[in-house]
């Protein structure tokens, strides 16, 4: 008879707590876990989900990675908003689940080995703590027992989405960015090459996008008060109001939908561009406009050594002649800054070691190209010395010969090649500051895209 008792509470418990994780509840407390297979928490205006998903890798050997995330719970293809674990994917969603932790921390838990697998690692003062999803699309962790003590926020830790409502800042004070790291291709949702955040140096606040957090490629212009200065369109506000604030300890920028029906998303992309992405019930897909830079080939390296980059013919990324694609399955997942290999090795190390025979390293001529950023100049008297100059140096890959003139500018195929570039031109925002005081500057015409809804209710693109 006591085994009736004590058997009937028990199975009690169990239907509760499992009740709980089935329900699309927007909050996760301590005791209750969030199961890697079916379980997910929603917004209380049910536009956003959490849970944990499958994305596979787009190679048949290897097996598929499970991440947590927060997703468009509206829109019927899946597309993450933010990644808890991008850098540690798992290997068997299933068998993990999201817990609050005994220091009360949110948490990935693997139930095998009983191992965290990720944590927010928030400096909590309490064990008592929740983690809402909230219609902000933020996830916060915070003091079950008084809301406004905040311990954790996703907001603070985006990855390539800046969405509306969250911020990316500059510290005044140790000079920290915070900003979007794009993902590593269309599969692996890992970092990526491509950053975009604050400078951390300049006098005036402007968003920096950046290849290997070396090389800034393209730039936001200072903030004029309701715009950045390359950005003008954005003073027409057709989808959003901006908020820019600055104060003793920090500044950042943020900005809010004008209709909260829309979808809308800003993304880093794992080309290096930066697009103002508008989902579209009538043809099921994302919609991207004002990408930033606004030509493909502007984003450093996205086609990787020894290719060309060509914004009229897809895919824009192609080998040099004599090359070939280093990872085929790369490319198609749509990271191609691996680039290209050579498809038979230099002779320059015989050359350089004297070595008698016949040479085969040659030069072919490509018009329209952009020298690199490292480029070095050296003076020779002819375009022959030049080349064999290159020749001489097993680093040279390329060279460009040019005559100087008496005045000591420099007259030939490097200036020519710059101008005559497509990439090289300039921007609405250059255009717009070169242009002011001397003519009348309108901002640039709404793309048709956003005709339908602008100043509406329906977020439904015909």
């Amino acid at each position: 008879m006591p085994s009736t008792y004590i058997f009937i509470p028990v199975s009690f418990c169990i239907l509760i707590i499992a009740t709980s994780l089935c329900s699309a509840a927007d909050t996760i407390s301590a005791g209750q876990t969030l199961a890697g297979r079916g379980g997910k928490l929603v917004s209380k205006n049910g536009k956003f989900a959490l849970g944990f998903f499958q994305r596979s890798t787009g190679s048949r050997s290897s097996t598929p990675k499970w991440y947590l995330g927060i997703w468009f719970n509206t829109v019927p293809k899946l597309t993450p908003a933010w990644v808890a674990n991008r850098e540690n994917p798992l290997l068997d969603g299933t068998s993990s689940e999201l817990i609050i932790s005994d220091d009360g921390n949110l948490a990935i838990f693997n139930r095998p080995n009983r191992s965290i697998l990720w944590s927010s690692q928030a400096n909590t003062t309490t064990n008592n703590t929740i983690a809402v999803l909230l219609n902000s699309r933020d996830l916060v962790l915070s003091d079950a027992s008084n809301s406004t003590t905040i311990f954790w926020r996703s907001f603070d830790h985006m990855t390539d989405t800046f969405l509306p409502g969250a911020r990316v800042s500059r510290n005044k004070v140790t000079g920290w960015t915070h900003g979007l790291v794009s993902n590593k291709n269309s599969h692996d949702l890992s970092p990526g090459i491509y950053s975009g955040r604050p400078s951390p140096e300049s006098a005036n606040f402007e968003l920096l996008l950046s290849w290997n957090s070396s090389v800034t490629y393209w730039s936001s212009g200072q903030w004029e008060g309701q715009y950045f200065s390359n950005m003008p369109e954005m003073s027409a506000r057709y989808l959003f109001f901006s908020e820019f604030v600055s104060n003793d300890r920090e500044e950042y920028y943020t900005y809010w939908l004008k209709n909260e029906t829309m979808v809308t998303r800003y993304v880093l992309d794992v080309d290096g561009q930066a697009k103002m992405m508008l989902w579209s019930d009538a043809s099921a897909e994302w919609i991207f406009f004002y990408p930033k830079p606004g030509a493909q080939c502007e984003a450093y390296a996205v086609c990787g050594p020894f290719t060309v980059c060509r914004e009229d013919v897809l895919p824009f990324c192609n080998c040099m002649k004599g090359f070939s694609i280093r990872s085929q399955e790369d490319w198609e997942l749509g990271d191609r800054t691996g680039g290209c290999n050579r498809n038979i090795p230099l002779n320059c190390a015989s050359s350089n070691s004297g070595i008698s025979g016949d040479l085969t390293d040659m030069f072919y001529a490509m018009r329209n190209v952009i020298y690199p950023d490292n480029a070095k100049h050296i003076e020779t008297g002819s375009a022959e010395e030049c080349e064999k100059s290159c020749l001489g140096d097993c680093s040279c890959y390329a060279y460009s010969y040019s005559v100087k003139r008496l005045d000591g500018a420099r007259q030939g195929e490097k200036e020519f090649r710059a101008e005559d570039h497509e990439s090289r031109r300039l921007t609405m925002g250059e255009v717009v500051r070169i242009l002011e005081g001397l003519i009348k500057v309108d901002v640039p015409p709404m793309p048709k895209v956003l005709e339908a809804i602008s100043g509406g209710t329906d977020s439904t693109i015909a």
